[in-house]
C-alpha cells in the first residue's frame, strides 16, 4: 500500500478511536460523579456553573427578548393574565421581557449572583419590578396571581421525580381554574444505550452511598440537567394532578398546565 493512502487511513483509525474513547470517558465521569455527588454537592455544582458562566450574567443575552417558542406559548397561553408568578428567574431576561409586554411579575431566584446582576439590569433598563431571594425549588408563602412560570429550563434542574413532584405539590394552591402553568425543560426523543449506560455506572457509586436511584436521563454537563421523553413528562404532570393543555418540542420543550 502506497504511503499516503496508509496514512490517510491510520488518520481515519486514531480519529475514530479517540471520538470512541472520549465518549467512553464522557459516560464513565458523568456515572462516577452522578453516582458520588450528593444534593449539597449538586446544588453547589449548579451555583458554580452559573456564577462561572458569563453568558447568563451578560447584557446581550438578558437583553435578547423572550425565545420564538416562548413568545408563542406565552401569546397563547398568557394573553389575558397580567400579574405572573415567576420562578427561578435567572438573570432577569424573562422578567425584562414581560415587563417590556406590561405584564405585572413577581419574580423569585435562588442564585444571589443572579439576583444581584438581574435587580441591576432591571433597573438600567426602567423595569420597576425586582428579582426576590427564594430557595431552591420552594415556592413563595403567598400570593394571588393569574399565571405561573418555571424558568427556562429550571424544571430540567431538579434531581428526581419525588422532588419535582413535591414542587409541583406546593405550585398548585397558586392554581385555580383557568391558571396557565408553563414549564420548560430540556427533552429528548427517546431514550438511548447511553441514558442506560450512565444510570448503571451512577447506581453502582450510589448503592455505597445509600443514596437515590439515578434516574435514566440525567446528565451533567457539568451541572445537573435531567432530559424528559414526551410521555415521561405528561405522566410527570398526571402524577401531579395536573392535566397537559399543550405541548411543544422543538428546540427546547414546553408545556402548559393546568389543574385536572
Amino acid at each position: 500500500m502506497k504511503l499516503y493512502r496508509l496514512s490517510a487511513r491510520m488518520s481515519h483509525a486514531g480519529f475514530m478511536f479517540l471520538k470512541k474513547l472520549t465518549s467512553f470517558l464522557d459516560l464513565v465521569h458523568t456515572g462516577f460523579w452522578l453516582g458520588i455527588l450528593g444534593e449539597k454537592g449538586l446544588d453547589y455544582s449548579d451555583e458554580l456553573f452559573y456564577n462561572n458562566s458569563k453568558h447568563y450574567l451578560d447584557d446581550k443575552y438578558n437583553e435578547s427578548g423572550l425565545y420564538e417558542w416562548e413568545k408563542m406559548m406565552i401569546g397563547k397561553h398568557f394573553s389575558n393574565v397580567n400579574r405572573i408568578l415567576l420562578i427561578a428567574a435567572g438573570g432577569g431576561r424573562e422578567t425584562l421581557a414581560l415587563g417590556k409586554m406590561g405584564k405585572d411579575t413577581d419574580s423569585y431566584e435562588c442564585n444571589p449572583a443572579l439576583i444581584a446582576y438581574g435587580n441591576d439590569l432591571l433597573a438600567r433598563n426602567n423595569i420597576k419590578h425586582e428579582i426576590k431571594y427564594l430557595p431552591r425549588n420552594s415556592m413563595p408563602e403567598a400570593g394571588n396571581y393569574d399565571g405561573i412560570i418555571i424558568g427556562w429550563g429550571a424544571y430540567s434542574l431538579m434531581r428526581g421525580k419525588k422532588t419535582r413532584l413535591s414542587f409541583l405539590e406546593k405550585v398548585k394552591p397558586f392554581m385555580k381554574s383557568g391558571t396557565p402553568l408553563m414549564i420548560s425543560f430540556l427533552y429528548t426523543t427517546e431514550r438511548t444505550g447511553r441514558d442506560r449506560t450512565i444510570k448503571k455506572i451512577s447506581d453502582f457509586f450510589r448503592f455505597f452511598r445509600r443514596g437515590h436511584e439515578t434516574e435514566l436521563g440525567d446528565r451533567l454537563v457539568p451541572d445537573f440537567i435531567h432530559y424528559f421523553t414526551e410521555d415521561e413528562i405528561r405522566r410527570e404532570m398526571s402524577a401531579a394532578g395536573l392535566k397537559t393543555d399543550d405541548y411543544y418540542a422543538s428546540e427546547y420543550g414546553c408545556l402548559i398546565a393546568g389543574i385536572s
